[in-house]
């Protein structure tokens, strides 16, 4: 299993906006084949941060869900009301 973390910055004001735009994503992301797990998390330090937490399988069915219209039509309707880039971490989810 792999674990992702996608941190996303709003302008402020926006985090809420960025938040309702997430709500197909989410659905549509829960239902795909190998997704274990996919939510968003706000900040409680930073009013303009939010943090997308996920469990995958494996590398193949994340980067199959990066390729689907509803992944790609979130990046495009968040684009104008990012701070910065996503950031995205991936990790093992095995021992160490």
């Amino acid at each position: 299993m792999i674990i992702v973390t996608a941190t996303i910055t709003a302008k402020p004001g926006k985090r809420n906006e960025i938040i309702s735009k997430s709500n197909d994503l989410i659905k549509s992301t829960r239902l795909e084949p190998g997704c274990i797990n996919y939510n968003l998390y706000a900040s409680t330090e930073n009013e303009d941060a939010l943090v997308m937490v996920e469990q995958w399988e494996n590398k193949e069915v994340l980067d199959t869900h990066m390729q689907t219209d509803h992944f790609k039509a979130f990046g495009v309707a968040i684009g104008d009301i990012l701070a910065e880039d996503l950031g995205i971490d991936i990790y093992s989810a095995e021992k160490v």
